[in-house]
């Protein structure tokens, strides 16, 4: 459960399990299951898989390259029919 928590002046923390999410001014503590429940920061945070990263990788590699072909390809054609 996630709950509402203020930082005083010498750093410590004031759980206030009293005050709404949504009229928080400080800080919201998360325990592990809202954490694991936030795709967001879990996603962001998580290292991707050998296959994802391999997609990605392919991706950013034949997309200026099949571009690039493409633009040859147009090119060719356009000078042979000067």
């Amino acid at each position: 459960m996630a709950i509402c928590a203020t930082v005083d002046g010498t750093g410590l923390v004031h759980a206030a399990g009293s005050v709404p999410l949504t009229e928080c001014t400080g800080f919201v503590l998360l325990d592990k299951a809202d954490w694991l429940l936030n795709g967001l920061v879990q996603g962001l945070l998580t290292i991707p898989s050998g296959d994802d990263f391999a997609a990605l990788w392919a991706a950013g590699f034949i997309t200026p390259m099949a571009i690039g072909l493409f633009a040859w390809a147009v090119s060719s054609v356009v000078t042979m029919w000067r």
